[in-house]
């Protein structure tokens, strides 16, 4: 497993997507973790589907403000979002878009992408509200950075009491999700649900 010196994630989608559940999944894991964390969120909350933001900091040192004015990892659950937070990318930075909705954007250079059909994966894996959690393993995959385990006592932190049975479920869809090579996920080559 990988160590986190210093990591600004941010994202942008709808509500319902599931972005402030990774944010705050991940937020609660690095807590547990003893890393720092500062969290922001903006959204609408009266209108279910409207915009929604967030940016999570994850830092082995102080942490001054939640305000990045670059991100080392982006969730893009719609197309704005890749192009508003793409420009926002440090050289190297994680970018995890769903090409279940964004078929045309295209990836900023200097980032490593990793577009995915995550609405697709979840439906084809009989979870259809769970494609926050295909985002989540994939960037598991790709950064080594929390196991299972952490993430699961992350949403057991903050999760309140009569949404505690949502965790099996989408402890579930990590583990399958994880058990997906990257590439595979890529092409939304997954297994049905039975």
């Amino acid at each position: 497993m990988s160590k986190i010196s210093f990591e600004a994630i941010g994202g942008r989608g709808k509500g319902g997507d599931g972005l402030l559940t990774i944010l705050k999944t991940l937020s609660y894991a690095a807590l547990n973790k003893g890393l720092n964390v500062a969290y922001s969120s903006n959204y609408n909350p009266e209108t279910r589907g409207s915009l929604v933001e967030g940016t999570t900091v994850i830092s082995a040192g102080e942490i001054v403000s939640p305000v990045v004015e670059s991100y080392s990892v982006v969730f893009a659950f719609d197309k704005k979002a890749l192009e508003v937070y793409g420009r926002q990318l440090k050289p190297g930075a994680l970018l995890i878009y769903n090409t279940s909705v964004i078929s045309d954007g295209q990836p900023p250079e200097g980032c490593r992408p990793l577009g995915m059909p995550i609405s697709d994966i979840a439906i084809k894996m009989g979870a259809p509200k769970l494609g926050n959690m295909v985002a989540l393993a994939a960037y598991i995959q790709a950064t080594g950075h929390f196991s299972i385990n952490e993430l699961v006592a992350g949403m057991k932190a903050y999760l309140p009491m009569w949404r505690q049975d949502l965790i099996p479920q989408n402890k579930a869809m990590l583990e399958a999700v994880l058990a997906i090579p990257l590439e595979d996920l890529r092409l939304g080559k997954v297994p049905k649900a039975a």
